[in-house]
Parts: C-alpha cells; sequence; structure tokens
C-alpha cells in the first residue's frame, strides 16, 4: 500500500500548487489593479491632486482647504471645467484622518484600508501629505475592494472545493493505478517464495499491461527452467544408475568367485566405464556452451572439406549396419566462419543419431546448399542437411527432440546407444556459431535433420 499513499500524497501535492499557485496570481492580479489604479488615476483625479499638492504646499498644512475646494470648478487654480459638475470628494492625512469631504458625516473619521489602499496620494517634494478620492470610489470605494476581495474569497472556496473533488477523483485513480503493482509486488513475493506457479491478471493497458505480460513470461520460463533442472537431475540420475549398477554387478561377482576375473567379464565394465565418460564429458560440455563459457576458434573453413571427413569416417560404421551413405555437394560452395572441431562434432551427433535410427538396407544422405537470404540483404547462408530413410519421429514428438536426455523410448531404453545429450549438443553448438538448426520428419518414412551456418 506504500505506493498508493505515495500517489495520494502527488495528487494532494500538485493540488496544493496548482491551486496555491493560482490564488497566488489572484492576489499579485488584485494588487497590480490597485497599485496601476493608484499610479496612472484619471485626469481629473491627477487635477484635484495637483491642485491640492500646490495648497498644501503655499499653506504647509490643510487648514482652509474647504472653502479652497468649494471654489471648484469656478476658482481659477481649477481649470477651466464645467461648473455644473463637481464630483463628491474625500480629503484625508496621510494615515487617512478625514479633513474635508462632500459628505460632511465623514468629516473626522478614518479611511478604512480598502479605502486607502485605491485613494490617490497627494505628494508634496516626494513626500506623501493627503490622500483623495473623487466619485465613484468615494461612495464604492471600499465596496469595490470589497468585492475584490470578496470575489478572490469565493475563488478560495471554489478552489478548496475542487481541490477536495480532485482528490476524491485522485483517491480512485490511485487505487485503479496501484492495484496492478500491489497485484505485482504479492506476486513476486510469492515467486521468491518458491511458487512459481503464481501469474497475474491482464487487465489493463498500456504499459501495466505489457509489465503483467513480462512477469508471466517471466514465471513461466523460470517455471520451465525449474522443470527442466528437475527433469535433468532424475535424468542424469537414470543416466548414472544403469552403468554403475553393471559395474557394480561384475565387479561383486568377480569379487565373490562368481566370475572369473576374464576379458570377457571384465569387457562390460570398461564399456559401462567409458560411456560413463562419454557422459559426464556430454554435460560439461552441455553446461559450459548453455553458460556461454565455450570458447570457439573460429577461422574461414570449407564446409565441403567438413562433410567429406565425415563421409570418410562415418561410411565403415554405416557399411557395417548395412546402410548406404552418401554425399551430395554441389560444385561451390562459399566458406564460413566457424570452428571446424565443434561442426565436425555437430555433423557426427547428426549422423550418429541417423545411422541408429535407421534400419538395414537404408540410406543417409549427406547435403550443403547455399541459401539466399530472404530479404536479399548479406551473402545468405550454408544449409547443411542429413537426411536418412528411417523410422522418422512421431510429430507429437518433434518439439522435445533438441531436449537433454529425450528419447522418443517412453521406457527410456538404452539399447539404441547413446546418451541423450548429442541433439541437445547440436542445437547449443550451432546457435553459438549464428546458426539455426531444426528438423522434418514423417514417421515410417524418415526424418531431415538441417542446421545452418552464416556464410562470409
Amino acid at each position: 500500500m506504500r505506493f498508493f499513499w505515495q500517489l495520494i500524497a502527488a495528487f494532494f501535492l500538485l493540488i496544493v500548487l496548482v491551486g496555491g499557485g493560482t490564488i497566488l496570481a489572484g492576489h499579485v492580479a488584485l494588487s497590480n489593479l490597485e497599485a496601476f489604479n493608484r499610479q496612472y488615476p484619471s485626469p481629473v483625479v491627477s487635477v484635484w491632486a495637483d491642485r491640492l499638492a500646490g495648497y498644501y504646499a503655499r499653506q504647509g498644512d490643510w487648514q482652509g482647504v474647504d472653502a479652497f475646494v468649494a471654489e471648484y470648478p469656478c476658482g481659477a487654480d481649477w481649470g477651466p471645467w464645467d461648473a455644473s459638475w463637481q464630483p463628491d470628494y474625500v480629503l484625508a492625512t496621510p494615515d487617512g484622518l478625514v479633513v474635508v469631504s462632500s459628505d460632511d458625516d465623514a468629516l473626522g473619521r478614518t479611511l478604512r484600508r480598502g479605502e486607502r489602499t485605491i485613494a490617490t496620494p497627494v505628494v508634496v517634494d516626494g513626500q506623501p501629505v493627503g490622500l483623495l478620492m473623487l466619485a465613484p470610489f468615494v461612495r464604492f470605494g471600499e465596496g469595490l475592494h470589497t468585492l475584490f476581495r470578496a470575489a478572490l474569497s469565493r475563488f478560495l472556496r471554489t478552489g478548496v472545493a475542487i481541490g477536495g473533488f480532485a482528490l476524491v477523483i485522485g483517491l480512485g485513480l490511485s487505487r485503479i493505478i496501484s492495484r496492478p503493482v500491489v497485484e505485482l509486488t504479492e506476486a513476486t513475493r510469492a515467486v521468491a517464495a518458491g511458487d512459481l506457479s503464481v501469474r497475474v491478471p491482464v487487465r489493463y493497458q498500456g504499459e501495466l499491461r505489457e509489465l503483467g505480460v513480462a512477469f508471466n513470461r517471466m514465471t513461466e520460463e523460470l517455471a520451465r527452467a525449474d522443470e527442466l533442472r528437475r527433469s535433468m537431475t532424475a535424468d542424469v540420475a537414470h543416466e548414472l544408475r544403469t552403468p554403475l549398477s553393471v559395474i557394480r554387478g561384475k565387479l561383486e561377482g568377480v569379487l565373490d568367485g562368481v566370475y572369473p576375473a576374464t576379458p570377457e567379464h571384465l569387457e562390460p565394465i570398461l564399456e559401462e566405464t567409458n560411456l560413463l565418460t562419454h557422459l559426464v564429458e556430454d554435460l560439461r560440455l552441455l553446461a559450459l556452451a548453455e553458460a556461454g563459457q565455450l570458447r570457439l576458434e573460429k577461422r574461414r573453413t570449407d564446409v565441403g572439406d567438413l562433410l567429406g571427413d565425415a563421409y570418410v569416417n562415418f561410411s565403415p560404421q554405416a557399411a557395417d549396419r548395412g546402410v548406404t551413405l552418401a554425399l551430395d555437394l554441389p560444385v561451390e560452395l562459399p566458406r564460413v566462419d566457424a570452428d571446424p572441431r565443434r561442426i565436425a562434432q555437430v555433423l557426427g551427433n547428426l549422423l550418429t543419431n541417423a545411422l541408429r535410427h535407421t534400419p538395414q538396407g537404408g540410406h543417409v544422405t549427406l547435403s550443403a546448399a547455399l541459401v539466399a537470404p530472404v530479404e536479399g540483404d548479406g551473402e545468405g547462408v550454408v544449409e547443411v542437411r542429413v537426411a536418412d530413410t528411417g523410422t522418422g519421429i512421431l510429430p507429437e514428438n518433434l518439439p522435445y527432440i533438441f531436449e537433454r536426455f529425450w528419447r522418443g523410448e517412453k521406457s527410456r531404453s538404452r539399447a539404441g546407444g547413446g546418451t541423450g545429450l548429442g541433439l541437445a549438443i547440436a542445437r547449443q553448438l550451432v546457435e553459438m556459431h549464428g546458426g539455426t538448426i531444426g528438423v522434418e520428419s514423417v514417421p515410417g518414412q524418415g526424418s531431415v535433420f538441417r542446421f545452418t551456418l552464416p556464410a562470409g
């Protein structure tokens, strides 16, 4: 809930800043209006202020100013004004004490703050000596100022009401925004506690939806990785159990005198020991490849030479099984930047797998070709194919063919030989070279394994 209250605090702070700034702007505008009224009085007010300032300069005080004002506008000092018009007026000392006014009842009273604010100062030698108000400000000066203040007060109350409404809306929005974050936090805690089955609902749009989808994908991958880890542990235990049982049984038989220590009885022990060695080496190689710690010694390599070497090396094994091994190469193939030893290992794993699942009288064809890029960029890729006429792979098993320890035999029989890691190693090595690997198969007709290497 901490994120929820942080959102509330952010909304509240935003409301305070916007509302306070608006109120401050209104107050500044009102102050500027008052300052403008005092700095730029009307022409009539200016004439009055100038004439009264001259009177004060001559007299030294406001004694007799009522008689002076009474001559307006007929006196020589007032100018050619219409004698039929004389405004209401108030003249006060700088501290607001009224000394003369068109309203006798106002004499002797003190101007209120609002009246002093909008009154025009009478200045002599740079010093204020009085305050002057003319109609309509005499009757409505305080009312005008009060109107401004009342407007500001109403604006403040309205702003508070709007701010409260905005805060309520902010509460709702904060809950809506924070809910997926809270759900994600709870789900993260569950994952940290080991529950990889937790998922967050994806019912929002934008970045929150992307975050939820990414989290669910992450937990799925974690669950898959955990399942693979558990499966690998079980598979390793299974693969080790059989040869160790054979070795133990044979050795106990020899030690107990059941079997004589002859090559006939010691040879199975050596075979199982070699199998264990191969299994450990394959596991080490696969672990290094998956961790990105397997070093590749890349150089410019002729794929045709690699396929030719593989053909020569596996021809005797194919002949022993009664399988025809063929090599199909184009006239020219571009060189690739690859580690020859690792690519030869990929070819060896694929050929071993093909020969193992091809019955007597079948065919295994090793071929390569240059494949042009889809968008016409680059030099294309060299595609290597290992095709057989063997038993094929069921469609439901194709997605798992490159998984570690996977075998089509549900009984996990090891009669076919191998450690179950060859295809997984082949995939890792090809992907480390920047290529891809895949398989196409029709049950009962055979399979075609293919991998690509970028041409350079």
